[in-house]
């Protein structure tokens, strides 16, 4: 890490580029989790997900890259998962990596993040452990007996993997939904206590497609009762500079669900497919998990985002999202649209000193 990696990052913020990337690098998982999102995608035999190569060309094709998030399924299913990394950080000069595990797989999950570490010069790597209750509940919402204990295993693994490794940083993501929410504050209690080594606790609220549908009733008083008991959890928490800048960012995130709920819309404009995109493990290419609205697919494109960018049903959709025809509460394009419209750094800025 140094100078150049921050100017570097300086320059993709101040960039018109879609530098945020969500990619789904595997249809593979081996979590039954009841609030999922994306659970009709996963594990399906008829799925063709992209090969080591199709990435490679979808890498040397893409452009700067400032956030990059692997994601799946599982993505540390992926053997290859620390080649995607490097040649994303080769090509496309990424910095900042961000990888959800269900930690099932405790030594794969360490052996596979230091190899990122060790060929990747980042600023900052976050492997965030997907945790939604304690013990045999959490094993019943993630579908798989013995999941809790398997992910206490690898924050262990991480652990060590911090002492030699400044950069990498370890979160905790919960989801927020009706299948916890009675026992939520239980469970951000006991991640204080157990789970001392990592840099916040994130919740955030189940959406989408939803494989249990009764679970996405929460409303906006059971949310804002939740992140306000999170706020002072997290602000006890030890943390540097970066994962204060992330703090700050999400709390900002938490702000603009809460008034979503409560209002029906962000007050923010949305950046989803100007400066997000998301990619699924067959190529097809969205400007958010939400919106199920296809851009293309990169097999269609020679591997060319820019292409599908240009084309005109990229364009009426982007239009659209531009134009206010949708809004959700989805926290990774409201994170986008924060990082990466400059109007809102004096605010990123303050929140990171004071903490909050």
């Amino acid at each position: 890490m140094g100078f150049r990696n921050w100017m570097a990052v300086a320059g993709k913020l101040a960039g018109r580029d879609p530098s945020y990337l969500i990619f789904q690098i595997t249809s593979r998982c081996d979590s039954r989790c009841l609030t999922c999102f994306n659970w009709r995608r996963l594990d399906d035999p008829e799925k063709n997900d992209l090969r080591l190569d199709e990435i490679e060309r979808i890498s040397a094709a893409y452009g700067p890259l400032l956030q990059l998030t692997l994601s799946g399924g599982e993505p540390f299913l992926r053997e290859d998962i620390a080649e995607i990394c490097r040649l994303f950080h080769r090509q496309n000069g990424v910095q900042h990596i961000t990888i959800p595990t269900n930690g099932l797989r405790p030594r794969d999950v360490g052996r596979l993040t230091g190899q990122i570490l060790r060929h990747c010069d980042l600023n900052y790597m976050r492997i965030m452990l997907s945790l939604d209750a304690i013990g045999e509940e959490h094993d019943r919402l993630r579908g798989v007996p013995g999941n809790y204990e398997k992910l206490r295993e690898t924050y262990r693994e991480l652990l060590d993997l911090r002492r030699t490794h400044s950069n990498l940083g370890l979160e905790i993501a919960t989801v927020l939904s009706a299948l916890n929410r009675d026992s939520i504050r239980e469970t951000i209690d006991t991640v204080a206590r157990e789970f001392p080594g990592i840099d916040k606790q994130a919740v955030v609220l189940v959406r989408g497609d939803a494989r249990q549908e009764a679970s996405k009733t929460v409303d906006a008083e059971t949310y804002r009762s939740v992140m306000a008991y999170l706020y002072d959890r997290n602000a006890a928490q030890r943390t540097n500079l970066i994962a204060r800048l992330f703090r700050a960012v999400f709390n900002l995130n938490t702000e603009a669900v809460c008034a979503h709920l409560e209002h029906g819309r962000l007050p923010l404009e949305c950046l989803a497919g100007e400066r997000q995109l998301v990619i699924t493990p067959d190529g097809t290419v969205y400007p958010c998990e939400m919106l199920d609205r296809p851009l293309g697919n990169l097999r269609d494109f020679e591997y060319r985002i820019r292409d599908i960018l240009a084309t005109p049903q990229a364009r009426e959709i982007l239009g659209y999202i531009k134009g206010g025809g949708c809004s959700c509460t989805h926290e990774c394009a409201i994170h986008a649209s924060l990082l990466l419209n400059w109007r809102h750094y004096p605010k990123i800025l303050w929140r990171t000193i004071i903490g909050r």
